[in-house]
């Protein structure tokens, strides 16, 4: 009688441990990251907008079985976010950020190529480089790495906390030149009605890429794998037609 007690109590034991581990298990399985971006449509996603790099990301995650919630908040803070652990990562970034962000790992297999641009409206302006913004009003929007390095010796730098209220201020003649991206900016500008120039080529084409907070080290070749798994076999493209194809009239 004695044996069989310290038998059932055994079986028992092992029984709940067992339970625990399946149960650790399926709570690692199902257990969301949160992803950040501050990028806005046909990049990002605003309601009844949905944004290519938000789709991209979900696709590329679900595929090694992670679940993902993209919130959307303003660049700068998206960095800030993802490098304190906040959140989990930033999807949209130009490599080099992990130098003023040592927390971020970048996930090597880019997401994009992008064109940094310029738009005007006055008459006689002519951009074609950096060292063109030199007698210039300039604006762009706080967080973009790329602006902060290269514009140096413009007259006049406003920042403003969203691509939003760039084309207001070029409108009203307050900043002569306004920098966004091809693709956002084209999306706002067409969004608010304004008639700018863009100004060609481009001041710079700069891949971008994921980004993990460290924690997440594990996941970097994983999620790269995947994303090149997404190029080869189609489905990369397939987003691309649906999201940005139909504003690329390079």
């Amino acid at each position: 009688m004695f044996r069989n007690r310290v038998s059932d109590s055994v079986i028992f034991a092992c029984a709940l441990f067992a339970a625990w581990l399946i149960s650790g298990s399926c709570l690692a399985q199902t257990e969301k990251l949160s992803l950040s971006t501050g990028a806005l449509p046909p990049i990002g996603s605003v309601p009844g907008h949905p944004g290519f790099i938000e789709e991209l990301a979900r696709t590329a995650f679900k595929r090694i079985g992670v679940d993902v919630d993209v919130i959307t908040v303003p660049v700068e803070r998206s960095l800030i976010n993802a490098n304190s652990g906040l959140d989990d990562g930033d999807i949209y970034r130009v490599a080099g950020v992990e130098r003023e962000y040592p927390n971020l790992i970048r996930v090597p297999e880019k997401v994009l190529d992008t064109d940094f641009v310029a738009y005007s409206k006055r008459s006689g302006i002519r951009i074609r480089n950096w060292a063109d913004l030199k007698p210039y009003s300039v604006a762009y929007a706080t967080g973009w790495k790329a602006y902060e390095r290269n514009v140096k010796e413009a007259r006049e730098v406003t920042n403003t906390s969203s691509l939003h209220e760039l084309p207001a201020l070029l409108e009203s003649g307050r900043v002569d030149v306004i920098l966004m991206d091809r693709w956002q900016g084209r999306w706002v500008i067409q969004q608010g009605g304004y008639k700018f120039h863009l100004h060609e080529p481009p001041l710079a084409r700069f891949e971008r890429f994921m980004y993990l907070n460290k924690k997440h080290a594990a996941l970097v070749p994983r999620v790269a794998k995947a994303l090149a798994e997404m190029k080869a076999d189609g489905s990369y493209q397939k987003l691309y037609n649906r999201y940005l194809k139909p504003l690329d009239t390079r």
